[in-house]
Parts: structure tokens; sequence; C-alpha cells
């Protein structure tokens, strides 16, 4: 068998950049991916910083950080270091969450980010004493303002997400839990049957049918039939039997409607 050779890019094709993009990526959508690309277009290492991974499974945090990375690494292959992160009890004024970000990008044995890329200015206030602030001279490139430190040799990249409109995140997690095909605007067809395949059935409403059961879903799906008012869950041996808890019961059907 010939040896797989690993990918150099030419020695002149480098910036010296280090980027950094910090999110949570609950169901990987077209603004992620618009950070992403940028990044990689102006920076030799990426790093993409994955949050609140202690929470998977969960109203809000469906997906496990080895799922969230699968995501990504479905798009890209594997040019970014990727890092979990946890939420910690830090506020904008102390400045405690970005010296536990660089602190974590250190202990990984990364080098230090030189570029932040986020869609939000709002988030940015979080980097600023780092990267640069928002008063820093500027210039723009389409839908990408980029701030650079007078004291560093830091930027700050802010995508607009005004000039691609796209629903947040949680919008577009409320489509994937009611089963409103819509999600699939917003989120890239490559991960479509990952999110099919993955996403907690739990979080999600029943499907309801006529009467068939739903072929081809993960275990744990919940299923009304017809005017059968019987919530169905499909069980670790491929048979659908009633969910057992009266409270669970109810819960899946309040889900029905979306």
């Amino acid at each position: 068998m010939s040896k797989v050779q690993r990918f150099e890019p030419h020695p002149d094709a480098r910036s010296g950049r280090v980027g950094l993009i910090v999110a949570d990526l609950q169901t990987v959508h077209w603004g992620h991916l618009r950070l992403m690309m940028e990044m990689a277009g102006n920076c030799d290492i990426g790093i993409v910083a994955i949050g609140s991974t202690q929470l998977h499974g969960v109203d809000g945090h469906p997906f496990t950080f080895d799922q969230r990375k699968d995501m990504v690494q479905a798009i890209f292959g594997q040019p970014f270091k990727i890092l979990p992160l946890q939420d910690i009890d830090a506020s904008l004024e102390t400045g405690d969450w970005l010296k536990y970000v660089l602190s974590r990008i250190a202990s990984a044995s990364l080098p230090e980010p030189t570029d932040y890329f986020t869609g939000s200015a709002i988030d940015a206030r979080f980097y600023t004493d780092f990267f640069a602030t928002l008063e820093d001279p500027s210039i723009s490139n389409g839908p990408v303002r980029t701030f650079s430190s007078a004291k560093a040799d830091r930027r700050l990249h802010i995508v607009d997400r005004a000039s691609a409109p796209n629903l947040s995140g949680r919008e577009i997690r409320h489509l994937i839990e009611a089963r409103d095909p819509e999600w699939h605007h917003y989120v890239p067809a490559r991960l479509w049957n990952y999110v099919e395949r993955h996403y907690p059935p739990h979080l999600r409403t029943a499907i309801k049918t006529s009467g068939e059961t739903p072929a081809d879903v993960p275990v744990g799906t919940r299923w009304i039939a017809g005017s059968d008012p019987t919530v169905m869950v499909l069980r670790d041996d491929g048979k659908w039997r009633p969910l057992r808890d009266r409270s669970d019961e109810k819960a899946g059907q309040r889900r029905v409607g979306g």
C-alpha cells in the first residue's frame, strides 16, 4: 500500500497568523462556516474553541463535544485545532473568561492566537483587551471589518451577520426540534443526515403518521399513530413501545404540534 503523505502548503503561502474562534456550535450552520472560511484564508493555524462542553442532550445543548467536532471536520477535514471549553463563572468586567480561554490554549501546547474572528460586536467585547478594540484603526473588506491593535500585532475580525442573513442557532434548533424542514436552508447539506441521526430524539417532537411506523430513525425517536394519543418510543431492541413515564408521555404529546 502506498503511504499517505501529509500535505504541507508551499512555504511562500504563509501569513504567520494564528486564528481563534470561540463558539458553542450547537448545530453547525452557515454563519459558523463563514467565520471558519475567513480564518482559514487569513491564518496558518486556526483554533476552533468549542464552548459549554460539559452540557449535552439537554435543551439548548443537544450535541456532545465530539459530535460538534465531527460536524466541523465533515466540512473542513482537519485543518483546525479543536479545543474544548467549559462554562466558568466569569463576567465581562473581570476578564476571567479571556484568561481562561488563553490558559486552555497554552495548556494544549497551541500557539498564542494573533487574530480573533466573530460575527458579533457583543461577543467581541470579551476579547478586545487582548486582540484589538473597536476604537482601533480598521478596514472593511466586504462584510468583514478588521480592527488592528495599535499596541500589538493582533487583529479582531467581525463578519457582519446582516450581510448574509441567517437564523440564530437557537432558532435553527427550534426548527429541528419541531421537525420543520426549513432548518435545511441554514445548515450545510452535508450535515443534514448527521443532524437527523444524532440530534437527541427526546428533544424533538413525536413523529405523527396515519398508522405506519417511521422508518430509518434513531433509537429514542417518539411516534404517535393517527388519533391514538399514546406516545410510542423506539427502544434499543428495535421495537416500538409506549413511554412508561406518564410525565414524559404528556411532554411528548405537547411536542406533537411543534
